[in-house]
């Protein structure tokens, strides 16, 4: 499904007046500054916020480095988690494209990702690739956009009433496996203990 959604974007020539918003960088900067108050205010480890900072700068330096051309850039739904898919007899189809926005293909995927046990994804790339094109160095780039999901998602999550009782915890884990991985150069997308576990 998701492989057939960016074949179709790669391929749509947009309306002159279609506005919608893209998904750079600034949006992790957004979300980086707000963990850094957190932080700050003791409500967040420090550490953790820290390591946060390191890896989504380096996940902006990679977006910022990425030429966009139609095979990698285009119209993403940014939204794509289970909530968000309906089942009908063996096909699956996407619902709530209120988020949706221009940015890299491989936003979606990373996205999707931070919901699909490692042990999974690879099966989901295959999958995927028989609709549209992956680039070379995929996997390196979607552990980026994994993190980068992960930041700018904690924009909507520390609005949340209930933030205090599980996000930290969650933040810990997502330091200390995934993003601790990254920092160290060390591949997470198919293997590890994902932070959910």
């Amino acid at each position: 499904m998701i492989g057939k959604l960016h074949k179709q974007a790669s391929n749509w020539s947009i309306p002159d007046a279609f506005e919608r918003p893209a998904f750079d960088g600034s949006r992790i900067l957004q979300a980086l500054d707000t963990l850094k108050e957190h932080a700050a205010a003791g409500l967040l480890s420090a550490g953790d916020v820290e390591l946060l900072r390191l890896a989504g700068e380096r996940v902006i330096h990679m977006m910022n480095s990425m030429e966009r051309t139609a095979s990698n850039w285009g119209m993403i739904h940014a939204d794509l988690i289970p909530s968000n898919l309906v089942f009908l007899e063996q096909e699956v189809r996407p619902i709530d494209f209120g988020a949706c926005g221009f940015g890299y293909y491989l936003v979606d995927l990373g996205w999707t990702f931070s919901y699909i046990h490692p042990s999974f994804r690879e099966q989901l790339l295959q999958s995927y690739s028989k609709h549209h094109p992956l680039p070379d160095n995929y996997t390196q780039r979607l552990e980026g956009f994994f993190i980068a999901a992960q930041l700018v998602t904690m924009n909507f999550w520390l609005g949340l009433p209930d933030w205090q009782e599980w996000l930290p915890g969650h933040i810990g884990k997502l330091a200390s496996r995934e993003v601790k991985a990254y920092l160290n150069n060390e591949s997470f997308l198919f293997s590890g203990v994902s932070y959910w576990e």
